[in-house]
C-alpha cells in the first residue's frame, strides 16, 4: 500500500477535496499532518473539512492548533486567536457539540512510522518526530497514542524543538540531520522543503499569502504536489 501525506490544511476544504481526490484516484493511504483548522485568510471551512474527513480512514496527527482547540473544548481558558475564534464560531453555528467535536480530536495519534516499497522507513508528525520514543517492530505502521508518551515529548511532536540559547527560537532540524536510518516528515514550520532524510510540507494553506498551497507528498512516486 502506497501513502500520501498531506500538510497543514487550516480550513481549506477545496484544496484538501483536490488532495483527497488525488488520493483516492491512486489507491493511496492518507496521513494528515494536523492543522485542519484556523484559517488565517479570509475563506474559511472547517465544516468541510471535517464532514470530508469525519468517516475517512486516513491517519490524522495531533498538531499544536488542534491542541488549543481541545483544551477549549475541555473548558479550559485560552486565547481565540490566529482563527482559533473563527473555527470556534463555525462549529457552533453548524450545531456540532463540544463533545461530538472533542471525541473526534482526542483519537488522534501523535506519530506514525511506516515503510515505503522500498522498505525505507518514514516517521511522521506534526511538527517533530524525536528519537526519544522507541518504535518497536510493526507489520502495516506504527502509531503513537496519547498514552504511550508524556506531555513533554507531546510539546517536541507538535511544537518541535526550540533553541535553549535563543530563548524558543524554532531549530531547523531538517538542515543538519542526525538521523539517517529514516525520513523524518512533518508540516508546521511555513515551509516546502523535501531531501533524502527530510521532508517538511506545509505550503501555507489557510494563510494570507497569495502563493499559499495544500501540499501532498506521493511517497512512493516522491512526487510533490501543490494544490492552489
Amino acid at each position: 500500500m502506497g501513502y500520501a501525506i498531506i500538510g497543514d490544511v487550516h480550513s481549506d476544504s477545496v484544496k484538501l477535496e483536490s488532495a483527497l481526490e488525488y488520493a483516492q484516484e491512486h489507491e493511496l493511504k492518507v496521513i494528515l499532518l494536523g492543522d485542519l483548522f484556523d484559517s488565517r485568510c479570509d475563506f474559511s471551512d472547517s465544516i468541510g473539512v471535517y464532514n470530508l474527513l469525519k468517516n475517512s480512514n486516513a491517519i490524522i496527527l495531533q498538531s499544536n492548533h488542534q491542541d488549543k482547540l481541545i483544551r477549549y473544548l475541555q473548558g479550559n481558558n485560552v486565547v481565540l486567536n490566529n482563527g482559533l475564534d473563527i473555527t470556534v464560531d463555525e462549529f457552533k453555528n453548524a450545531g456540532i457539540s463540544n463533545k461530538e467535536l472533542l471525541d473526534w480530536l482526542i483519537s488522534f495519534p501523535y506519530g506514525v512510522a511506516f515503510r515505503d516499497k522500498h522498505e525505507v522507513e518514514h516517521r511522521c508528525a506534526h511538527a517533530y518526530f524525536t528519537s526519544r520514543i522507541d518504535v518497536p517492530d510493526y507489520a502495516d505502521c506504527y502509531l503513537v497514542k496519547q498514552d504511550q508518551i508524556n506531555r513533554n515529548i507531546k510539546n517536541l511532536m507538535i511544537y518541535g524543538p526550540t533553541s535553549c540559547e535563543n530563548r524558543g527560537e524554532r531549530i531547523c532540524w531538517w538542515e543538519n540531520p542526525r538521523h539517517k536510518n529514516y525520513v523524518l516528515v512533518s508540516g508546521h514550520y511555513h515551509k516546502i522543503y523535501v531531501s533524502s532524510h527530510s521532508i517538511v510540507i506545509d505550503g501555507g494553506c489557510g494563510g494570507p499569502e497569495t502563493d499559499n498551497c495544500l501540499c501532498l507528498y506521493d511517497v512512493d512516486r516522491k512526487l510533490l504536489k501543490k494544490f492552489k
